[in-house]
């Protein structure tokens, strides 16, 4: 029986009322306080054709008035709600005559006044000597914005009595997180959502994710918590070629609420997860000397692992400052291996920025090509990048050096040649490209009498000045910006890196 079907039917027999009703007064919200009825019937009326009237009451405590209809059907005042929220509506009920029960029946509207649903309670038992309590104990559905809250008697009933109505709110647990959504690098994905258009009825405490499936190490089902200003969560380690449900669920004190999730698949074996292979084999004038594919997982924590053999690191217990001095040189608190790309979470943690460099170990030589294939995510402030050659006799400024990419992660990316002079200077060049802008390959070209960069392989710059001439290591180094400890984090992946010597 829905409210708006009968609301117009109803408003005909206002007159019959004592005290007159319209349509708009029977949708007050949340009309229900005590003691109720006290000067009208605003808010309540017949859904049949039942006579109706405010009639006193003694027997009631708390009432001196009741709601009384010849009928079977009734509404009651209108109440506001929102998706998620719990509610207990009640009221006190007495037969005029006859026998036999009642419920409550809660219908579900959206904000445009578009039915949705209803929701009712159990039915009571009544009797024409005493008052019974009538309840219903219902849960707001998703888009709900109001409830019309209706009573209906059994067709043993002659007539009802109805009063001391309440709505109580119980505790609601929040609604969908929004804005979900997945990507997906190698053998990870990272699930990221925003808040709930509703909290509850209190603060989000924090949000459960998880997945189903099984990871390649033979884990299944898998979840964890984050806390209320998170907003993403990554899963590592993942099958190539599996699909996986990534879902999140929002908490508070009241408990978890209802669960977004999203689908993704893990590209298959073999693939790139930058859409360009490491390139192998000789190039015009190079002979490939080093090569890097990251086709081995390392856990977070567990750098370099298996490639202690093909790599040196900057990690330091005693925690020396970087260059900048906001961070210490970690890396292997930001290194890891999974999905085939090296990641660094560039974080912080209790207070203290973590930087990283990774250094490929090579046979000692001058002049080479570098390459690298890299991705930086956005919002990472307070970081750079200066992944550069550096003298192997640490002789500066008078060796030079050579940096590319370099700058901080939320801008372009930039190119500075470092004179192999005593006195130092340099000279740089600005690629117009920002960081964080998706899959990237800078590449080095260092020979006698000149350095040129590449972004790409488009030219950026070749310098001439002063250009370098005695052995020099590449240090793939990313750091603090300033002497402040960088606010933003995120990853900088690697899908693989080469180098070349003069052939």
């Amino acid at each position: 029986m829905r409210w708006k079907a009968i609301l117009t039917v109803s408003a005909l027999t206002a007159t019959a009322l004592v005290g007159t009703i319209t349509p708009s007064e029977a949708a007050a919200g949340n009309g229900c306080s005590n003691p109720v009825l006290a000067t009208n019937l605003n808010g309540w009326g017949a859904l049949d054709s039942g006579t109706v009237s405010r009639t006193a009451v003694s027997d009631v405590p708390g009432a001196s008035w009741a709601f009384t209809t010849t009928g079977r059907a009734f509404w009651m005042p209108q109440l506001q709600v929102s998706a998620g929220q719990s509610w207990t509506v009640s009221a006190q009920d007495r037969l005029v005559g006859g026998s036999g029960t009642a419920k409550l029946v809660v219908e579900w509207y959206n904000s445009a006044g578009t039915y949705l649903s209803e929701s009712a309670g159990t039915p009571t038992a009544l009797s024409t000597t005493a008052w019974k309590p009538v309840t219903a104990s219902v849960t707001a559905p998703s888009g709900a914005a109001s409830a019309h809250v209706l009573q209906e008697a059994s067709s043993t009933a002659n007539g009802l009595k109805s009063t001391l109505c309440s709505y109580e709110q119980g505790a609601a647990v929040p609604g969908v997180p929004t804005a979900v959504s997945a990507t997906v690098s190698g053998t990870s994905a990272t699930l990221n959502w925003s808040p709930p258009a509703s909290t509850g009825s209190s603060a989000i405490t924090g949000y459960t994710y998880g997945r189903n499936g099984t990871d390649s190490q033979g884990t299944g089902p898998w979840s964890g918590t984050a806390g209320a200003s998170v907003r993403s969560a990554t899963f590592n380690l993942l099958n190539p070629g599996s699909t996986y449900q990534l879902s999140v669920a929002a908490g508070n004190a009241a408990g978890s609420g209802p669960t977004a999730s999203v689908m993704v698949t893990i590209p298959a074996a073999g693939s790139s997860p930058s859409g360009q292979p490491l390139p192998v084999g000789d190039l015009a004038g190079w002979r490939q000397i080093f090569t890097e594919d990251f086709t081995n997982d390392v856990a977070l924590g567990s750098w370099p692992g298996s490639y202690a053999a093909k790599f040196d690191q900057y990690d330091y217990p005693h925690n020396p400052p970087d260059t900048h001095g906001g961070g210490v040189w970690r890396t292997g608190k930001d290194v890891s291996v999974s999905g085939g790309t090296a990641d660094y979470y560039l974080h912080s943690e209790n207070g203290v920025a973590y930087s990283a460099a990774i250094l490929p170990r090579t046979p000692t030589q001058t002049y080479g090509r570098y390459e690298v294939r890299f991705k930086v995510d956005p919002g990472m402030t307070g970081w750079n990048s200066a992944w550069l050659l550096w003298p192997d006799d640490d002789v500066w400024p008078a060796h030079g050096e050579i940096d590319w990419p370099e700058g901080a992660l939320t801008g372009n990316m930039e190119a500075f040649m470092h004179y192999a002079d005593a006195n130092g200077g340099q000279d740089a060049a600005s690629s117009g490209t920002a960081f964080a802008s998706g899959w990237h390959t800078a590449t080095t070209e260092w020979l006698p009498g000149s350095v040129k960069v590449y972004l790409d392989g488009r030219l950026i710059r070749t310098f001439t000045k002063k250009i370098p001439s005695l052995p020099m290591h590449w240090v793939l180094q990313s750091e603090s910006g300033s002497s402040s400890r960088p606010t933003g984090s995120g990853h900088i992946k690697i899908d693989w890196l080469t180098i070349y010597t003069r052939a």
